[in-house]
């Protein structure tokens, strides 16, 4: 399998195949590169299974980034597209299960409790009107983790 170079990986962004976007933008964030947020926010959309069309490589990178993706992510959950801002609603209750303890494997005692009452509040959905989704995100601009 040929490694392929940053420049390579940067060029395969613009690519007509969403697998190799994904691919590539998958890879700048396991490199760490410094674009690599871009990237992966410019892919959320790409790559999502035939069975899992709520689920994206570049949602998972995103998630790995954290709170340096957050403010981002925000701005995708009022995207106009429906699945735009599926995508990034799955990202930013990745980011705030991490921010809750959850270890991608485990939840600290109380824990799973404490996220599943705060994404309750939270109450964004994708799919819901406008203004309450505009309320939900600033609910999300407004919390402050471990505070």
């Amino acid at each position: 399998m040929e490694t392929r170079s940053d420049e390579q990986l940067l060029q395969d962004l613009d690519g007509a195949d969403e697998y190799v976007r994904s691919s590539a933008a998958v890879e700048l964030a396991r490199r760490m590169h410094p674009r690599a947020l871009e990237a992966c926010l410019r892919t959320l959309d790409d790559g999502a299974g035939p069975a899992h069309a709520d689920i994206t490589p570049s949602l998972f990178c995103l998630a790995a980034m954290g709170m340096r993706a957050w403010p981002a992510l925000l701005e995708k959950l009022a995207a106009p597209d429906p699945m735009t801002r599926l995508h990034a609603e799955r990202a930013v209750g990745e980011i705030g299960k991490r921010q809750f303890g959850f270890d991608g494997l485990r939840w600290p005692g109380g824990a799973c409790e404490r996220w599943s009452a705060w994404w309750q509040h939270v109450a964004y959905r994708y799919d819901a009107d406008d203004a309450e989704r505009a309320r939900a995100i600033e609910r999300l601009r407004a919390y402050r983790f471990g505070a």
